[in-house]
């Protein structure tokens, strides 16, 4: 009988077990799930109600396919900037530095809806992190999308210009789609898209006017052409979209004239104004004196006044150096701007005219109100890859978006992040993908979880949405199209004006600036 020297017994067993990692390295080569891509679409000031008054076949189907909540809290103000900062980030004001849309740095000056990178203070953009992660990612129009310091802040950008030069949503929908249609070695694995929604005209002509109706109506039918778009691409069960916005709208008619205000209690103060909040930047920042102009103006019923160091749990803003010795902030129906934003022929009444003056004939409603307030609620929508069913999800937070996209990603949160994950969102793992990376849980160190209420049915629903319950389950949540949006919070007792159908033509050819890749 041959015998084997040692040195050949460690060869044979290092031969073993090099052929046993090889074929474990190709096992899981060959059990690694392709990656997901998620969608993040931004509609500015959608308010859930609208959704009740005009017809939205695309929202009705995320309905039964998916998950959704009309109750999305948002950050305080409920400000657009704020928002859409908060919602990317997953971290609160305080710790992204992005306070309301327009604020004071005593280093870097007057900030004025500035979409820049460079003024975030900390935490970081769904697309930042994911680039960071070595994931490709895409950033359409959204804040946070260049840096003067780094450049561009995702792999796909869209072109660095000002609000006023954008394209219309349309073209926008048509990159989107265009970046998706990019083969697996290309295609972003995150893309956020912001559009402009129906904000505009509930501004101006009225949350009840043929002018939203037919924004939303627009709205909608983009949607649409995105599931459409996403039905007939070869990575259709590899795609998840979530529909959001920044915040609701509330009708409001009488401004409230700070400037006029301060000068008549001798406080002399910087108010910086937006939406229904005043940032009051006092002259002398001393306990003393922010005690004496907090007593002068807590006599007005119109508004509240909210001292730094003391704010209300909704208003997590910190207390920093953007942070003024006082903010006001207005009750419904009063609302609060800068002086240079009213008409000219308006300019006088800063200095010489009421405290309070009607200006429901140019602004017919607005939003900054705290988050509780009816009206300012937005809305949260998810279909595709890895999202729950046939959800009616309850009250979320714009703070627990992130680490949700994150979760579907496969990837970590970001920076410092303060929302956690919307549990009822996602969809209980398949037995195939059980190991995927999609479905292992993201922890997070902190935050308050914010549970879902499911559907008796459970988890029936969830298998079968041909079943008697799933059925039910959607004739239950059926938007009911004469439902009258609540007058509080349109100034006005009629019902929602008819909608006005405006088809969308607009296809992956359609002009535009194509987001760069970088």
């Amino acid at each position: 009988m041959k015998r084997f020297t040692g040195g050949a017994v460690r060869l044979a067993a290092i031969g073993t077990w090099l052929v046993c990692i090889g074929l474990a390295a190709a096992a899981a080569g060959a059990s690694e799930p392709p990656q997901r891509t998620v969608v993040l679409i931004l509609f500015d000031g959608f308010l859930p109600a609208l959704l009740d008054a005009h017809p939205t076949p695309a929202f009705d189907r995320i309905e039964r396919e998916g998950s959704f909540s009309r109750d999305l809290a948002p950050v305080f103000p409920s400000i657009s900037l704020a928002n859409q900062t908060s919602i990317s980030t997953g971290c609160w004001p305080a710790h992204h530095g992005i306070v309301s849309n327009e604020f004071l740095d005593p280093e870097l000056g007057r900030y004025d809806h500035d979409l820049g990178a460079d003024w975030m203070t900390g935490c970081e953009h769904l697309h930042q992190a994911a680039k960071r992660q070595g994931l490709r990612s895409a950033a359409l129009w959204y804040p946070g999308t260049h840096s003067k310091k780094n450049g561009p802040q995702a792999t796909y950008v869209s072109p660095d210009v000002v609000h006023e030069q954008r394209p219309p949503d349309a073209q926008r929908v048509a990159e989107l789609l265009r970046l998706l249609a990019l083969p697996d070695a290309e295609r972003p694995a995150f893309v956020a898209l912001y559009m402009n929604g129906p904000d505009t005209p509930e501004h101006y002509q009225g949350i009840d006017s043929p002018e939203t109706a037919a924004a939303v109506v627009e709205a909608d039918a983009l949607v649409g052409k995105i599931l459409a778009a996403i039905d007939a691409s070869p990575a259709r069960d590899r795609i998840a979209v979530l529909v959001t916005t920044d915040h609701g709208m509330r009708a409001v008619d009488t401004i409230v004239n700070m400037r006029r205000i301060l000068r008549n209690h001798g406080i002399a103060a910087t108010p910086i104004s937006s939406g229904t909040t005043s940032f009051v930047y006092l002259e002398k920042d001393e306990p003393a004196e922010m005690e004496r102009a907090a007593a002068a103006l807590s006599g007005y019923p119109e508004f509240e006044v909210l001292r730094r160091g003391a704010f209300p749990e909704y208003a997590q803003l910190g207390d920093g150096p953007r942070v003024p010795a006082l903010i006001v902030s207005a009750k419904p129906p009063y609302f609060i701007e800068n002086l240079e934003r009213w008409p000219s022929w308006l300019q006088w009444v800063g200095d010489y005219g009421p405290e309070f003056l009607y200006a429901g004939f140019n602004l017919k409603a607005t939003h900054g109100f705290p988050p509780d307030t009816e009206g300012m609620q937005g809305i949260l929508y998810a279909w595709g890859s890895g999202v729950a069913r046939g959800q009616k999800l309850g009250p979320v937070r714009a703070i627990d978006i992130h680490p949700t996209v994150a979760r579907l990603l496969g990837m970590e949160p970001g920076r410092a992040v303060d929302g956690v994950v919307i549990e009822g969102l996602i969809a209980p793992p398949r037995r195939a993908l059980a190991r995927s990376a999609f479905d292992q849980p993201a922890s997070l160190s902190h935050g308050i979880v914010w549970r879902a209420r499911r559907h008796p049915c459970g988890s029936i629903c969830e298998r079968s949405v041909a079943s008697p319950c799933s059925s039910r389950w959607r004739s239950e949540t059926a938007p009911k199209r004469s439902r009258r949006i609540s007058s509080s919070v349109t100034g006005a007792s009629t019902t929602s004006a008819s909608a006005v159908h405006c088809p969308i033509t607009a296809s992956a050819s359609d002009s535009t600036s194509p987001a760069s890749a970088t």
